[in-house]
């Protein structure tokens, strides 16, 4: 969510804030980025463009990774109430 933060003013006045990982005010595409990514990682891995995602993500805490990729089934579960 950071990232679409810095593409324009598309988070300005939401509840969430895009720089959180995890927790109740974290916005939802943090979370669901990073279960994507996990998710998709032998499909994607390999690609030049993508490559920093994934060492993001072998650097991010073990202990917040599992946060982020619970929060993230959460919302999926309840996609129509974010």
């Amino acid at each position: 969510a950071n990232y679409i933060n810095k593409m324009g003013d598309h988070c300005r006045g939401c509840h969430y804030d895009p720089k959180q990982r995890v927790g109740d005010r974290a916005c939802p595409f943090n979370s669901l980025y990073w279960y994507f990514h996990h998710r998709h990682r032998a499909l994607l891995e390999k690609n030049p463009r993508i490559g920093m995602v994934y060492r993001t993500l072998d650097r991010m805490d073990a202990v917040e990774l599992k946060e982020a990729l619970s929060q993230a089934e959460r919302h999926l579960a309840n996609i129509n109430g974010l």
